[in-house]
């Protein structure tokens, strides 16, 4: 049991059939325990390897869950609504019981329902690519937040998009559509591990179907380099997906996005928002 802003968080560990991945159950233990950033670092690693393995399917919908308590606890809203969006996604009737989570956990879950709910009613009839629903706003390339270390240890900056346009082409039905954020590091006096990068996309400009501004993708993320030597510079390739369904036969359009990554450290918590956006072409 877990006290959160006076509010008791219960984290209920795997059923038996989900207990039989360990990382999974050491994840959710540490969400029960109060780890929340090494549940983060663990989970995030869970949902990578599992969302390779279409069998494995069931296991990240608790794997997704505990990533959303563990960033509420955080106080990272956005990211915690992705991670249920996710969850939403492998399980649309996914409920959360009122016994065993907060009343702010059981918020922010509803908000990622309604977005969720939202963000099917603008697909219906649209050529967007397919997103896992979510809100947030743009800002420039800056750290947003840090957790758990000094900002003088290590220092995040530049974020960017490495490629500007991706194409939704026709006829795509969940088609990963590869994305690519650069994002500039300083470490401290202390070399610096990246234990895990957690990226959501978010559309900010779609000026065919201005309903969809606000909604979110977060897909699986992977970052290299994994660690940064004393005092040196790197350059950290952050790479991600959008998932793109596109019927055949309507007019071609646009959309704009933002990206957030969220980097968990050795030295603490980070996250960065990109200075410029990614243009998705629709055709």
């Amino acid at each position: 049991m877990v006290v959160l802003g006076g509010l008791v968080v219960l984290a209920p560990l795997p059923s038996p059939a989900q207990s039989a991945d360990p990382e999974l159950a050491h994840g959710v233990r540490q969400v029960r325990e109060g780890d929340f950033e090494g549940a983060v670092t663990t989970l995030e690693s869970v949902v990578r390897r599992l969302s390779s393995a279409p069998e494995r399917s069931r296991d990240l919908v608790p794997a997704y869950v505990n990533l959303g308590v563990a960033y509420v606890a955080l106080d990272q809203r956005e990211l915690a609504r992705s991670r249920f969006g996710e969850a939403l996604a492998h399980d649309r009737n996914l409920k959360l019981s009122a016994a065993e989570y907060s009343p702010k956990v059981l918020a922010v879950f509803e908000e990622a329902r309604q977005r969720a709910r939202q963000a099917a009613q603008s697909r219906k009839g649209s050529k967007a690519p397919y997103i896992i629903a979510g809100a947030a706003a743009a800002a420039g390339g800056v750290v947003l937040a840090t957790r758990g270390g000094s900002e003088a240890s290590a220092a995040f900056s530049g974020a960017r998009f490495g490629n500007l346009v991706a194409f939704c082409t026709d006829d795509s039905v969940n088609v990963p559509v590869p994305v690519l954020i650069l994002v500039e590091v300083q470490a401290g006096s202390s070399s610096l591990s990246i234990d895990s990068a957690a990226a959501q996309l978010i559309i900010v400009t779609s000026p065919a179907a201005p309903g969809e501004v606000g909604f979110s993708s977060g897909q699986a993320t992977d970052v290299n380099p994994k660690v940064v030597a004393a005092k040196t510079h790197a350059t950290l390739q952050v790479t991600t997906v959008l998932i793109c369904n596109n019927g055949p036969g309507d007019p071609g359009r646009f959309n704009e996005w933002s990206g957030r990554v969220t980097f968990t450290t050795s030295a603490g918590v980070f996250t960065v928002e990109t200075a410029d956006r990614l243009r998705v072409n629709i055709p």
